[in-house]
């Protein structure tokens, strides 16, 4: 099973070397490379992409507020930060990174993170041919208001919180707060699930 990367580093000589040590690696493509994120972004939105390689020091945005952006956007993509600083550990795993790799970069530390990415990916697939996912719907015990359902209607289509505050004329701690309430009252942990259990519930289209 081959799997769709992408690269995201300000420093063109990582992209290189990154590229040439993923090329010897089986069941990985690298589809784009981009020096700053807001291309990124444009591009991991109308791409389908397995796997995200990103630096964390960058001059407009850092790669956590990056990958931040990508999960509040509920994409399940695996992301794995190569960077020089030891320190920016913990912070990565709390946006759920896959892989943690300090340069320099040994072949050795990629191979074995492709690796285990591709195997899970394989097994995944392999299930989800036998076993079609079934969504349990829970019995709400409050039923979700006319906003929070307008609000999980957005969080559907992809849109943050940020640009839900700016439809509805919000601020952003508000939506946040209905977020909150809709995860609650659906009983699920990200903004994915919140949608496929509130289509199945029909509190959304």
């Amino acid at each position: 099973m081959g799997m769709k990367a992408v690269i995201i580093d300000d420093e063109r000589a990582v992209h290189l070397i990154l590229r040439r040590m993923l090329e010897k690696i089986d069941h990985i493509d690298v589809i784009g490379s981009f020096q700053e994120t807001t291309e990124a972004f444009a591009f991991i939105k109308a791409h389908a992409v397995d796997i995200a390689f990103i630096d964390i020091n960058m001059p407009k945005e850092s790669g956590l507020d990056f990958a931040k952006r990508i999960r509040e956007k509920g994409w399940q993509m695996k992301l794995v930060f190569v960077t020089s600083h030891k320190e920016f550990a913990l912070p990565a795993f709390d946006v759920y990174a896959y892989d943690y790799i300090v340069k320099p970069i040994s072949q050795e530390r990629l191979k074995t993170t492709i690796s285990r990415a591709v195997s899970e990916e394989t097994v995944k697939a392999q299930e989800e041919a036998v076993t079609p996912p079934a969504v349990s719907v829970p019995n709400l015990v409050e039923p979700l208001t006319k906003r929070e359902k307008e609000i999980l209607q957005l969080m559907s289509q992809g849109m943050s919180n940020k640009e839900i505050a700016t439809t509805f004329s919000l601020s952003e701690g508000t939506v946040k707060n209905h977020v909150v309430n809709i995860f609650g009252k659906l009983q699920v942990k990200n903004r994915v699930q919140a949608a496929i259990v509130g289509k199945a519930a029909k509190q959304i289209d």
